[in-house]
Parts: C-alpha cells; structure tokens; sequence
C-alpha cells in the first residue's frame, strides 16, 4: 500500500495466491471509476492472432452466449468508456462508469468475454478471415478473401506513415514479438486458423497471465471479490512464459528500405520519400533513465525552437517531421528516431548528416536553461 498525498490516491498492489494474477488498485475520491484487464500477448508470426482474438471474444462467451454482447452493452450501460486495445504485446479491456450497479455488470460482461468465450468457427471466420464469392448469391463469381480484421489491417497498410512505423518498429527490435505486425499482416492473416487462435486464448488469456487494474472510490472490496468468484476461482497457476527478452545489440548501424505506393495528390511527384535516423534506448522499467530521455526527446525535436526543427525543417528539404518522430516508449526497449519525410531521393544522404552534425551540436552545446525547464515542467504535468 502506498500513498501519494501529490496526487490524492492510494494505490494497492495485490497478488493472488491461487493463480499468480496481479491487481493494481488506485484509490481516490473521484466518481469515474475505471476497471481494466490486459495480457501480455507476444505473437511470434504476422497472422495477427492477437488482433483477430480480441475481436472474437466480444462475440459472446458462456454467461453471455448472445450475439455481440460488448456492443449491446453499449446501448445499456451507463459506462462513460468502453473499448479494446491490441499493441504490440499486450491487448487492454477497459471500461469506466459512475454507477455502481453498472459497474458490476459491465465487469461481469468483460470477465466472462475474456476468460471464457465462445470462440465459434462463425466468429473467427466472419472476423478474421474467410473466402467469399464476390457476389455471395452467385457462386459463379470469384473468390475473394474478407473478414473485419483483414479488411481493417488493408486499409492500414495503405496508409505509408503507418507501414513506415511499422516497419521501423520490426527493424529497430528485429529479436522477438516486435519483428512482427501484432494486428496482422494482410498477405499473413490467411495462414491462421481457428485451432490456433484458441491455443492462442488459452496460453495468453490466463490469470497467470493477466494484469488487473481499477481506479476510483468504488470499494476494491467488492470488486476483489467478483473477480475472485466469476474467474479467478476455476483457474490453476501456469507458467505462460510470455516476456519479451532484451534487444541483442549490433556491432554496427543497419539500413533497411520500404517501397510505399506513391501519393497522386502530392505537391512535387518527385518528393515522396521518407528517411529516418533511429536509436535503441533503455528498458521502460528503467523510471529514471525513461524520464529522462523522454525529457531529452522534447529538448531535441518539441517545437520551432529545438535543434532538430531548425536543422531539418527549416532547411526546406522536406515538408514535416519523418513519422514516428522523437520518443517511443511503447515497447520493452524504447527508441528514439528522427527524420523528413516529403523529400527528394537525392537528399537522403544530405539529411542523414545534418542529423549526425546536429547531434554533435547539441553534445558540444547543450541546450538553454530556460528551455530545459519548459520541457521539464510541460513533462511533469503529463
């Protein structure tokens, strides 16, 4: 139990003895009570299982059998928030209300979709993936592969600041979970199948595998003790085995290219490229280290007068910052990149070197006082 008088709250950190699971209470007089439950997914392939499964869950499960239950509580409930997340390894189920009995009930929804769902062939195959005639009432038309998560991960991979990122993720962390597209890759989705993604549920949708997380002035009394009855009790402790290990180091820079489709509404056709500059940082459970370099990322790349807005941007070579620019802490090991996009081919060399002397810069000059305090202070309010 630790107070944070700062902040108002108490937080309480639990374990259960029976399954390993661990909880995450945040006490504080606010009315907006929030409940989630996340798993550390870690898919090692690109048939987006992760993704495909947290859509199926929510199509019933055995106290909830009916057709869509997490949509239809959306017509019901009194909740402020409902949602689902997938990222690169981990899926979140989170919900808020300020009504106690509404509380109760949505927790009841989430804890039956998660630990026991239905998972019928029909869902898999009307959410992941499935083969159709073009025209469903012809079957002389010709096949054609749909399903909401395919069709999702299509227009996703159209978009080339999203393949850009994604790329670079799979490039910077190439050892484990993050070489791969979580959500799914559209030419990898077809070599899932059902089987698989219920060996996928049952490995890391688990309480040994679970993290709980509640906040607000609900009492965590009650909420222990649903979570207990509705799931924990008929779980046994098992060993997932499904951390991310650390990101082996290379002896030396790499370089990888992606070709993008081109952009027919661009102001110059011949200025379509997108170039990046990426460094591995430290482990996120590194508070300290995290901090700071996030505090170093807004000192170099936040704003009009950072060092890397002056170099490249005012430099006219490129139109805006590369995508995914400054700190990325949504993995194991964060990263930090830096580049232009909506340049011209020929001036990728020039842009890798104004972003090698600009970091030289700031080592020999440091930055302004005044500018480190901004930073500092807009940090803390986050």
């Amino acid at each position: 139990v630790t107070t944070v008088p700062e902040l108002f709250l108490t937080a309480v950190k639990l374990n259960h003895d029976k399954t390993g699971a661990k909880y995450l209470h945040v006490a504080r007089e606010d009315s907006n009570n929030l409940f989630s439950v996340q798993f550390r997914t870690t898919p090692m392939d690109s048939t987006g299982v992760p993704h495909i499964l947290e859509h199926t869950v929510l199509c019933g499960s055995q106290k909830y059998p009916v057709r869509d239950p997490f949509f239809k509580m959306l017509n019901r409930s009194l909740s402020m928030f409902m949602n689902a997340f997938t990222a690169s390894d981990y899926t979140l189920y989170p919900f808020s209300t300020q009504n106690p009995k509404d509380f109760q009930n949505l927790l009841s929804v989430y804890l039956d979709a998660v630990f026991f769902p239905c998972l019928r062939p029909l869902d898999f195959w009307q959410e992941g993936w499935r083969l159709e005639h073009e025209d469903p009432k012809d079957p002389q038309t010709p096949l054609t592969f749909k399903g909401v998560v395919f069709n999702e991960m299509k227009g996703a991979f159209t978009d080339n600041e999203r393949v850009f990122s994604q790329h670079l993720q799979n490039h910077i962390l190439p050892g484990h979970t993050y070489a791969v597209v979580s959500g799914g890759h559209p030419l990898k989705i077809p070599d899932l199948s059902w089987e698989q993604l219920k060996q996928f549920h049952a490995l890391h949708y688990h309480p040994s595998n679970a993290r709980f997380f509640t906040y607000g002035n609900f009492p965590l009394e009650q909420h222990l003790k649903q979570i207990h009855e509705e799931a924990l009790i008929k779980f046994q402790k098992i060993e997932p085995n499904t951390g991310v290990p650390p990101q082996q180091l290379w002896d030396k820079p790499r370089e990888h290219h992606v070709t993008c489709g081109t952009d027919s509404f661009a102001a110059d056709p011949k200025k379509q490229t997108m170039v990046s500059v990426s460094y591995l940082l430290a482990d996120i459970t590194d508070n300290f280290e995290t901090f700071t370099l996030n505090l170093l990322s807004s000192l170099l790349v936040g704003g009009p007068n950072s060092p890397f807005y002056k170099a490249l941007i005012e430099a006219g070579l490129g139109t805006d910052f590369s995508p995914d620019v400054g700190f990325n802490g949504s993995t194991r090991e964060a990263y930090f990149s830096v580049g232009l996009q909506g340049i011209a081919e020929e001036n990728i060399d020039t842009v890798k070197q104004i972003i090698a002397r600009t970091i030289d810069e700031v080592i020999k000059d440091g930055f302004e006082e005044e500018r480190i305090e901004v930073c500092f202070t807009k940090l803390k309010s986050k």
